[in-house]
């Protein structure tokens, strides 16, 4: 399952599953030290993200906008079910079995 990272710094609570998670923005000394000089520098966490984790989320993205059953698809194929026109092919489908399998046992 994904988690969005987009609202690291924020306190608002995230939902991990049956968890809730808050987050707490910690002061330390330096924090602290900050206020009374104007010399010192904070620095704050930074998150970069891969070309490959930005295309990742675009595919996401674009995933999450499509429909999770084409309904189209699911009409034709009891239409031509109840029509008695469906025909297998049980060597196609005993092979389809064995790569299923197989994809398992190489791991």
């Amino acid at each position: 399952m994904p988690h969005d990272i987009s609202g690291i710094n924020s306190n608002k609570p995230s939902h991990m599953g049956d968890r809730s998670v808050t987050q707490v923005k910690k002061s330390d000394d330096t924090t602290k030290s900050t206020k009374n000089n104007t010399d010192a520098v904070t620095t704050g966490d930074k998150v970069t993200l891969t070309d490959t984790a930005a295309k990742l989320k675009a595919l996401e993205m674009d995933l999450a906008n499509q429909p999770s059953v084409d309904h189209t698809k699911v009409k034709d194929m009891q239409n031509v079910i109840q029509s008695g026109s469906y025909k297998m092919d049980p060597e196609r489908i005993a092979d389809k079995m064995i790569n299923f399998e197989s994809a398992f046992n190489d791991s």
